[in-house]
């Protein structure tokens, strides 16, 4: 037989720095054994596969171990820990309440517990699945684990809490797990891929990652089946061919068939995905989390959420520089509706082929032009254009264009259409197409480096007089002297590429807030397009400032009061005449 052993056995955590994810837990144990604070039941809960089990035999070990290392390691020489690695240990027993879950199991584990330890200082029982307990089990286990002999600990684990009894929840420390993260998962798996002598893609390790929803023993028992088939180098292809996966290149070229507006491409894609044995609903939810993903790539303070590979971080990045925010949303929206209804569609290709030509002429619907001021067929030749481009150029290259794309649309328009006549010039010289096509290219890069270069040196620029200038320039084009005055009256302070504006009062802060083209000025003009613009009231630096107060009505006797004191001669005028007003005075 082979002496193959699974990698959750192989390289299953021997002491709590090798647990992976699980910090807040391991800090608290090595904590309570430095301390000599180790309670007498602990609960193990959390999703399956997270390490509940692993850390239960950790404590176990370290509780009985003869010469711990500083307490919160064992030594692994003495005879206890021999024992324990031999899986001989006498004073560790462990019990699987999913097919021990009766009285008579419960009865013969307290029976167990009355016998003191025969070496080491304490008998330690695991109970595994305990919420699989009856619960004349539970009630049968009470007295025992609230006041069990000095020697005994108990810890339980269980994947569902909620199912334990509360009778025994508030008699154990309740530890929760959580589950790993991609990130944690992806860098234990290129240890394990070094120690193996296996070269694995950074992509096909996210996938798997991501497709062991946080278990770290399932993303282990999914590598050793590609491991199993590929051999020592593990690709994206492998993974998806494994584990039957959609490629996410079905989800990027659908994507852009949409923003092409190019019906036919996008049904040749769902044929060939169906031909594959996908059905329709699957590919909506992925197409679903595409869109999600493409909406949060748009902004790079964000791409971080994404847990992928940076390769394909760059893509997003690149195909959400072209998809407008109002297209994801409303095509999200379609899918979401489409993910809804398909259970109940009776032609479910027919259903998911309507969502998607809603997605295909979205932009028209919503009179959204993804590239303003141009024709469709200016638009589409565009894409095609900048698709090829991208193809082209290596993924340096092509973040230097993505960076600049969000905010330099017209000059990769302008650049384009160039090259369109560097093309339309060429035709009658014969050149080969492919070095037109690297004129292309060369044109285009050479001209963004040069923008950017240009924007480097205005962000070197940025000051507080650049900012005053643009500030009084933008006040003088207003018509409004209410809103020039507030302009006028606000102090600017500058930090960093932060402006600070300091007004009065709040109806000052609401007319600059309502100014929205003088942040774009501020930042066309300075280059610094990440600039941020804080707008605060302080009336500390405005002593002189007087606010207007809104007159109040008078009574009657509060106006002749005041004319009186104006003019005393009208008291005289009154009498003499005999005049009085319509109440008392």
């Amino acid at each position: 037989m082979s002496n193959f052993v699974v990698s959750a056995r192989k390289y299953r955590p021997t002491n709590f720095d090798e647990v992976i994810g699980q910090d807040h837990i391991a800090k608290t144990l090595k904590n309570a054994l430095q301390t000599d604070h180790v309670a007498h039941a602990f609960l193990f809960t959390g999703p399956r596969g997270v390490g509940k089990t692993t850390c239960a035999r950790i404590l176990a070990k370290i509780i009985n171990c003869e010469r711990p290392i500083n307490k919160v390691e064992a030594c692994n020489t003495c005879s206890s820990c021999k024992a324990f690695n031999d899986n001989a240990s006498f004073n560790i027993l462990e019990l699987d309440a999913a097919s021990n879950n009766s009285v008579e199991n419960i009865r013969t584990l307290i029976e167990q517990v009355r016998f003191q330890p025969q070496h080491g200082k304490y008998k330690v029982f695991i109970i595994d699945e305990v919420h699989m307990l009856s619960n004349a089990a539970f009630n049968a286990f009470l007295k025992t684990l609230e006041e069990p002999p000095s020697y005994a600990i108990f810890i339980l684990a269980t994947t569902e809490k909620h199912k334990v009894i509360p009778t025994i929840l508030s008699r154990c420390q309740i530890f929760d797990f959580k589950r790993i993260q991609i990130s944690d998962t992806v860098l234990q798996l290129k240890k394990i891929c070094e120690k193996e002598g296996i070269i694995a893609d950074d992509e096909a390790l996210h996938v798997i990652a991501n497709k062991s929803d946080g278990a770290m023993r399932d993303a282990l028992s999914i590598f050793d089946k590609i491991a199993g088939s590929s051999g020592n180098t593990i690709t994206y292809k492998d993974v998806v061919a494994n584990l039957n996966l959609l490629d996410y290149e079905y989800y990027f070229r659908i994507t852009d068939s949409f923003l092409r507006e190019d019906i036919s491409e996008v049904f040749l894609t769902l044929n060939d995905i169906v031909k594959q044995g996908f059905d329709a609903e699957h590919f909506i939810v992925g197409l679903a989390d595409h869109f999600r993903d493409l909406l949060i790539a748009k902004v790079p303070a964000t791409i971080g959420i994404l847990e992928i590979s940076d390769e394909l971080k760059k893509r997003y990045f690149l195909q959400a520089t072209i998809a407008k925010s109002g297209f994801l949303l409303s095509g999200l929206n379609i899918l979401n509706q489409c993910d809804i209804d398909i259970v109940r569609a009776k032609n479910k290709r027919l259903h998911v082929e309507l969502a998607l030509s809603k997605l295909t002429f979205l932009n028209k619907a919503l009179q959204i032009d993804v590239f303003s001021e141009m024709t469709q067929e200016k638009k589409t030749k565009q894409l095609s254009d900048l698709s090829n481009l991208f193809s082209e150029m290596g993924s340096e290259n092509q973040i230097n264009i993505s960076e600049n794309f969000g905010n330099d649309l017209n000059l990769v328009e302008n650049s384009i259409e160039n090259t369109n006549e560097l093309i339309k010039e060429n035709q009658t010289t014969n050149k080969k197409p492919e070095l037109i096509k690297m004129a292309n290219i060369d044109a285009i890069r050479a001209e963004i480096i040069q923008n950017e270069a240009i924007k480097a040196e205005a962000r070197k620029n940025l000051s507080l007089e650049l900012v005053n200038n643009v500030w009084k320039a933008h006040s003088k084009s207003i018509s409004s002297q209410s809103v020039q005055s507030a302009l006028n009256q606000t102090i600017l302070q500058l930090e960093n590429k932060t402006i600070f504006a300091l007004v009065p009062t709040q109806v000052y802060k609401d007319m600059i807030i309502q100014e929205v083209t003088l942040l774009n000025k501020l930042r066309e003009e300075s280059g610094a397009f990440d600039l941020i613009f804080e707008i605060s009231i302080n009336k500390d630096f405005f002593p002189d400032f007087e606010e207007n107060k809104p007159l109040s009505s008078m009574t009657q006797k509060e106006r002749y009061i005041d004319m009186l004191e104006k003019n005393p001669s009208l008291g005289s005028f009154t009498k003499k005449f005999g005049l009085k007003l319509d109440t008392e005075l």
